[in-house]
C-alpha cells in the first residue's frame, strides 16, 4: 500500500497497525522489519521511535529504527535492577487480550484432577468470597499466590466430537497463609463465588506474552472456530477473541495469523434442479495470542463480513 517514508510511533499504536501501514500483508512484517544493533532493545518498538523505510541493496524493502528518544529507564534497588518507564508497543491492543492472557486456562480432564483443590473454610460456610480464609490440599504450595477455577465445559471438535480440552472459569486468587496440609490461603480478588472443589493454579509471571509478531501460519494450515471467548456479547466482530481447534500439536504460536472463511453452503439449482456448493467468501483475520495443547486463543483483527461459529480459519 502507499506508505509513508519515515513514521513516528505514538501511544496507542500496536505492531499489527503499524505493519497494516507498510504492508498489504500485516502478517509478512518479518520479510520487512530489520533490527537496528545501535540502539538500545533493537527489537522492541516504543512510542516516539522513527521507523524509516527504504531498499536494500538487493532492492528489498526493509524498515527499521532510524531515530529513538532515550527511553526513560527507573532503576529498581536494592536488586539493581534495571527497568524501562515506557512500554513497548504490544502486537495488538492490551485491553482486548489481557483478561484471556491471564485467566484463560485450558486443560484434559485428568489434568485438571491432578491440581490442588480447596478443601472447606474455617466457617463452615457452603461459598467463599474476598478476604476468607480457607483450607486446600494437593500440592506443596511453594507460591505465595494462586488462581482459583471451576472446572467448567469440555470443548469438543465439530464434526470428529473429539475432545479438545476443558475450560476453566476463572473466580479469583488465593494468598498463602501456611503451607501445611491442609494448607492455609486467604481469597482475594474474587469474581464470582468460590466453593469446595475448586482448583488451584499457580500464576506465570511472563512478562514476554506480549513480545510475539505477526507472521503467517504453516501452509495448508485449515481449523476451525469452535467457541466463543467473549461470552457477553453474541456477535463476533473485530478484536473478539475466539477458540480455534488448532493447538501445540498443530504447531501454533503467538504471533501466528489466519484467514477467517465462512462455511460452505449447498443451494439449489433452480434450472437443472441439483445442489450446487457454493464456497465460503473470506471473512476475515485472526492472530493467535496463546497456545493450548490442542487448540488456541486467537483476536479478531479484520472483520470484513459476518463471522460465525465453527467458520473455517485456514493459511492466509
Amino acid at each position: 500500500p502507499d506508505h509513508p517514508q519515515t513514521y513516528t510511533v505514538v501511544p496507542g499504536d500496536t505492531l499489527w497497525s503499524i505493519a497494516s501501514r507498510f504492508l498489504k500483508n500485516p502478517w509478512q512484517w518479518r520479510q520487512i522489519w530489520r533490527k537496528n544493533q545501535q540502539i538500545r532493545n533493537p527489537h522492541r518498538i516504543y512510542p516516539g521511535d522513527v521507523l524509516r523505510f527504504s531498499y536494500d541493496p538487493a532492492g528489498n524493502p526493509q524498515l527499521e529504527i532510524g531515530q529513538r528518544e532515550e527511553v526513560p529507564l527507573l532503576k529498581l534497588v536494592p536488586e539493581v535492577r534495571v527497568e524501562s518507564l515506557v512500554e513497548p508497543i504490544p502486537p495488538v491492543p492490551r485491553a482486548a487480550i489481557e483478561s484471556f492472557l491471564a485467566r484463560g486456562q485450558i486443560l484434559g480432564a485428568a489434568d485438571w484432577q491432578k491440581l490442588p483443590y480447596i478443601l472447606a473454610d474455617d466457617d463452615d460456610q457452603a461459598i467463599y468470597a474476598d478476604r476468607d480464609r480457607v483450607y486446600a490440599r494437593g500440592a506443596d504450595f511453594d507460591q505465595s499466590r494462586y488462581q482459583v477455577f471451576r472446572v467448567g465445559e469440555e470443548l469438543r471438535e465439530p464434526g470428529s466430537g473429539r475432545s479438545l480440552g476443558v475450560s476453566g472459569v476463572y473466580l479469583g486468587e488465593a494468598v498463602l497463609e501456611r503451607a501445611e496440609d491442609p494448607a492455609t490461603f486467604v481469597l482475594a480478588k474474587t469474581i464470582a463465588p468460590v466453593r469446595a472443589g475448586d482448583r488451584l493454579v499457580e500464576i506465570e509471571e511472563d512478562k514476554e506474552v506480549y513480545s510475539f509478531e505477526p507472521h503467517p501460519v504453516p501452509p495448508d494450515t485449515q481449523g476451525t472456530i469452535i467457541a466463543r471467548l467473549n461470552t457477553d456479547v453474541t456477535q463476533i466482530t473485530q478484536y473478539s477473541s475466539v477458540v480455534v481447534n488448532l493447538g501445540a500439536q498443530e504447531g501454533m504460536e503467538p504471533g501466528h495469523v489466519l484467514a477467517i472463511f465462512g462455511k460452505d453452503r449447498k443451494v439449489e439449482d433452480p434450472v437443472s434442479g441439483g445442489s450446487v456448493r457454493i464456497p465460503g467468501e473470506r471473512a476475515g483475520l485472526l492472530m493467535i495470542y496463546k497456545v493450548h495443547d490442542l487448540v488456541s486463543y486467537g483476536l479478531v483483527m479484520q472483520a470484513e463480513r459476518s463471522i460465525r461459529m465453527q467458520d473455517r480459519v485456514l493459511t492466509p
